[in-house]
């Protein structure tokens, strides 16, 4: 004998007297019984039918650990498990794959298995090769197996479909599927008859009798007759579908036909409108045109009048006081050089609109001189003096003398304009300037350098931004940091506001502008879309900025530019005309666009910050305000009325510190008075809603808000 054979043999020896021990140690009284058939069977072989005894011992042993079997039922059970035996092994130890069964047979014993359940049906069992299918069955059979559904329908079912399945586990599949079936219906014949005709017709296999096959032959020819129904019925529809389609063509051809006419329609009789428009406008125009020609003429006619008259007057007052000297002239002065008189006092009519005031005998007896033959009478040695010394005939009406521009000292080049030298160092100069004034308080403008910038490289810079953005500001800054003077020529209506004009006795009245382009001084053109655009193409004349340019002006004098000389424009719109805000703005001729730097100067909000650091109440609620008119303007299409400028900030500052106005009195002047309800209700409710991020501007809105609550009522 081997040692796995003695090893084994051991095993078997243990579980045999393992199972004795748990008997005779069971607490109840079938378990003694038991015993004693145990014993029995060890003694006597001959009487066992289970073998080896090692296997009758572990099934023993697993029915009274595992089983749901009660003591009382132990040998009823053991016997059951001998029937089953029996089925399983009919040549006991010969049986083929005996190992392999004593596991599956040993399983039985479980809990809830074939033995408790007394499940095994010995019909089915053997329509398993493999055994373990035959468990997997049992396993999913659900309930109580004792109404007779197992033997009754399953066994013949599965009897019966064996023979269609080649593959074991197709078939334990659809055995287990239809056990269920016939567990839980109440008609088990009906499912019963339905599993097997679905396994016959899947093999091919039919109950196709004579009467049947008429049958079918019946429907075939009524589905036929239906499917020629169906076809005429499709012809139909696409016959209709057809005329739909031609008559849809039709309508839309005939819609587009008569829109198109319509259109001409309509076009042409704009075409009219618009001619009758033009045709009326042209008239208005002209007539006003006609208008302004008299009126301008007429105006001219009247200071040419005044001027003569005035003229007239001065003669008159010099021949008098002239004549008054002759006759009261003391004795000893026995000479007066009364052509020298007439020469030397030039007399001229005064500008338009000015009145000639009363002066002193300064201006006339400057013009005096006169000789003796020898001494002084009472003091007096000259016409001059004895006329200085009697009032009552020297006040005469003063005349004005034509001041020479070779009085004035033509400036040399401004070394931060002076194009000979480095930008970059001119530009750290300036800017070093800058920094200076911000060390004292100013603020700049964010769009200040770009500017400076244009200015210093002699650009022409047309500065667009709305009103109170800090335009004409920002220009007296630029003069301060270049040291220069810059003249607010305003907008050029007519030629003569850039170029002067002859006056009436033939002098010449140079502008403001000519004191610029002559003496270096910076030009600035505000409102520039606010003036003639025809007058203004005169600036073409000066905005080339040649090195070596020169102009003749009306009085004959041939001006060389000045390198300081610079022209800035400003204005509220882009040149292109008038918008919803600026509608009286003119359209700046293009040539004149050309030649300026367009820059956009808005409002900065960082400049009203500094404005207003010592109030941020206020900085926070204007903030607030222009937002609100921002989003007006954007769902508007257009620039909000009314809205809130740098001047403003200005001004609020200058109230407050001051304390000149409260809340109230800022609130109603400078956000609220002249503007529409309708509009502020729409300010007021956008504050609203952005107020969180604003904290500071609380109070003011409050108050705001109930000014606002107070107009609507």
């Amino acid at each position: 004998m081997g040692i796995l054979s003695i090893l084994e043999k051991d095993a078997d020896n243990e579980i045999i007297n393992d199972t004795e021990r748990i008997l005779r140690t069971h607490y109840s009284a079938a378990a003694k019984d038991l015993l004693s058939k145990y014993l029995q069977l060890k003694q006597h072989p001959d009487t066992r039918v289970i073998e080896p005894f090692s296997l009758y011992a572990t099934a023993l042993n697993i029915l009274m650990a595992n089983s749901s079997v009660p003591p009382e039922k132990y040998s009823e059970a053991m016997t059951y498990g001998e029937s089953i035996y029996s089925e399983m092994f009919p040549y006991e130890e010969q049986t083929p794959d005996f190992q392999e069964l004593s596991v599956i047979f040993i399983e039985m014993f479980n809990r809830d298995g074939v033995v408790a359940r007394k499940l095994f049906n010995g019909g089915i069992y053997d329509l398993f090769g493999n055994k373990f299918n035959y468990m997997k069955w049992v396993k999913n059979v659900m309930g109580n197996t004792s109404d007779g559904v197992i033997e009754a329908f399953v066994k013949p079912y599965a009897v019966e479909a064996r023979v269609y399945f080649l593959d074991e586990d197709c078939f334990t599949a659809n055995l287990i599927d239809v056990t269920s079936k016939l567990q839980k219906s109440a008609d088990r014949q009906a499912v019963y008859d339905d599993e097997l005709d679905k396994l016959h017709h899947m093999s091919g296999i039919y109950d196709v009798n004579e009467a049947a096959l008429l049958d079918a032959v019946r429907k075939i020819q009524m589905a036929q007759v239906l499917h020629d129904k169906v076809v005429e019925l499709v012809k139909v529809v696409e016959e209709r579908v057809n005329i739909l389609d031609a008559t849809s063509r039709n309508a839309v051809a005939d819609t587009k036909t008569i829109c198109e006419d319509e259109v001409k329609k309509a076009k042409y009789e704009l075409s009219i409108i618009d001619e009758k428009l033009k045709a009326a406008y042209d008239a208005a125009v002209a007539e006003q045109k006609q208008v302004v020609l008299y009126e301008k003429k007429k105006l001219v006619d009247e200071v040419f009048a005044e001027a003569e008259e005035r003229l007239s007057q001065l003669k008159q007052a010099a021949e008098k006081t002239i004549n008054t000297v002759k006759l009261e002239m003391p004795e000893g002065i026995t000479q007066l050089d009364l052509g020298a008189v007439q020469s030397q006092i030039r007399v001229t009519a005064p500008a338009p609109g000015i009145n000639v005031v009363p002066g002193t005998s300064a201006g006339v007896s400057s013009g005096i001189s006169a000789s003796v033959t020898s001494g002084t009478v009472d003091g007096i040695t000259t016409a001059s003096d004895y006329l200085g010394s009697h009032d009552d005939y020297a006040r005469v009406y003063e005349p004005q003398i034509m001041v020479k521009d070779d009085d004035v000292e033509i400036p040399g080049v401004n070394p931060l304009l002076d194009e000979s030298k480095n930008f970059a160092d001119r530009y750290k100069e300036a800017m070093d300037k800058k920094a200076y004034m911000i060390a004292t308080g100013e603020h700049f403008h964010n769009k200040f350098d770009d500017v400076l910038t244009a200015v210093m490289e002699n650009s022409n810079p047309y500065l667009i931004g709305p009103s109170g953005c800090g335009k004409t500001y920002m220009v007296s800054q630029l003069a301060k940091i270049l040291g220069m003077e810059f003249i607010d020529i305003g907008y050029i209506n007519e030629e003569y506001d850039i170029l002067g004009f002859q006056t009436a006795n033939g002098g010449y009245s140079r502008p403001n502008f000519y004191r610029c382009y002559k003496y270096g001084k910076i030009a600035f053109c505000d409102e520039l879309d606010n003036g003639n655009s025809r007058a203004t193409v005169k600036l073409n004349s000066f905005l080339s900025n040649l090195k070596d340019a020169s102009y003749s002006f009306p009085n004959g004098e041939n001006v060389r530019r000045h390198p300081n000389f610079r022209i800035i424009g400003a204005g509220n719109t882009d040149g292109n005309g008038a918008d919803s805000n600026y509608n009286s703005r003119e359209k700046i001729e293009e040539s004149v666009q050309q030649r300026f730097t367009p820059i956009y100067v808005g409002y900065d909000n960082e400049v009203e910050k500094k404005i207003l650091s010592d109030y941020p109440d206020w900085y926070a609620f204007l903030v607030l305000f222009r937002m609100a008119t921002d989003e007006w303007s954007r769902k508007n299409y257009g620039d909000a009325p009314g809205i809130i400028t740098t001047r403003d900030a200005v001004r609020i500052k200058k109230y407050k510190d001051n304390n000149s106005f409260d809340m109230n009195k800022i609130l109603e002047y400078e956000f609220i008075q002249t503007k529409d309800i309708t509009y502020l209700a729409f300010i007021e409710d956008h504050i609203r809603q952005n107020i969180k991020d604003y904290g500071s501007a609380a109070e003011i809105f409050k108050a705001f808000s109930t000014m606002i609550d107070s107009r609507r009522g």
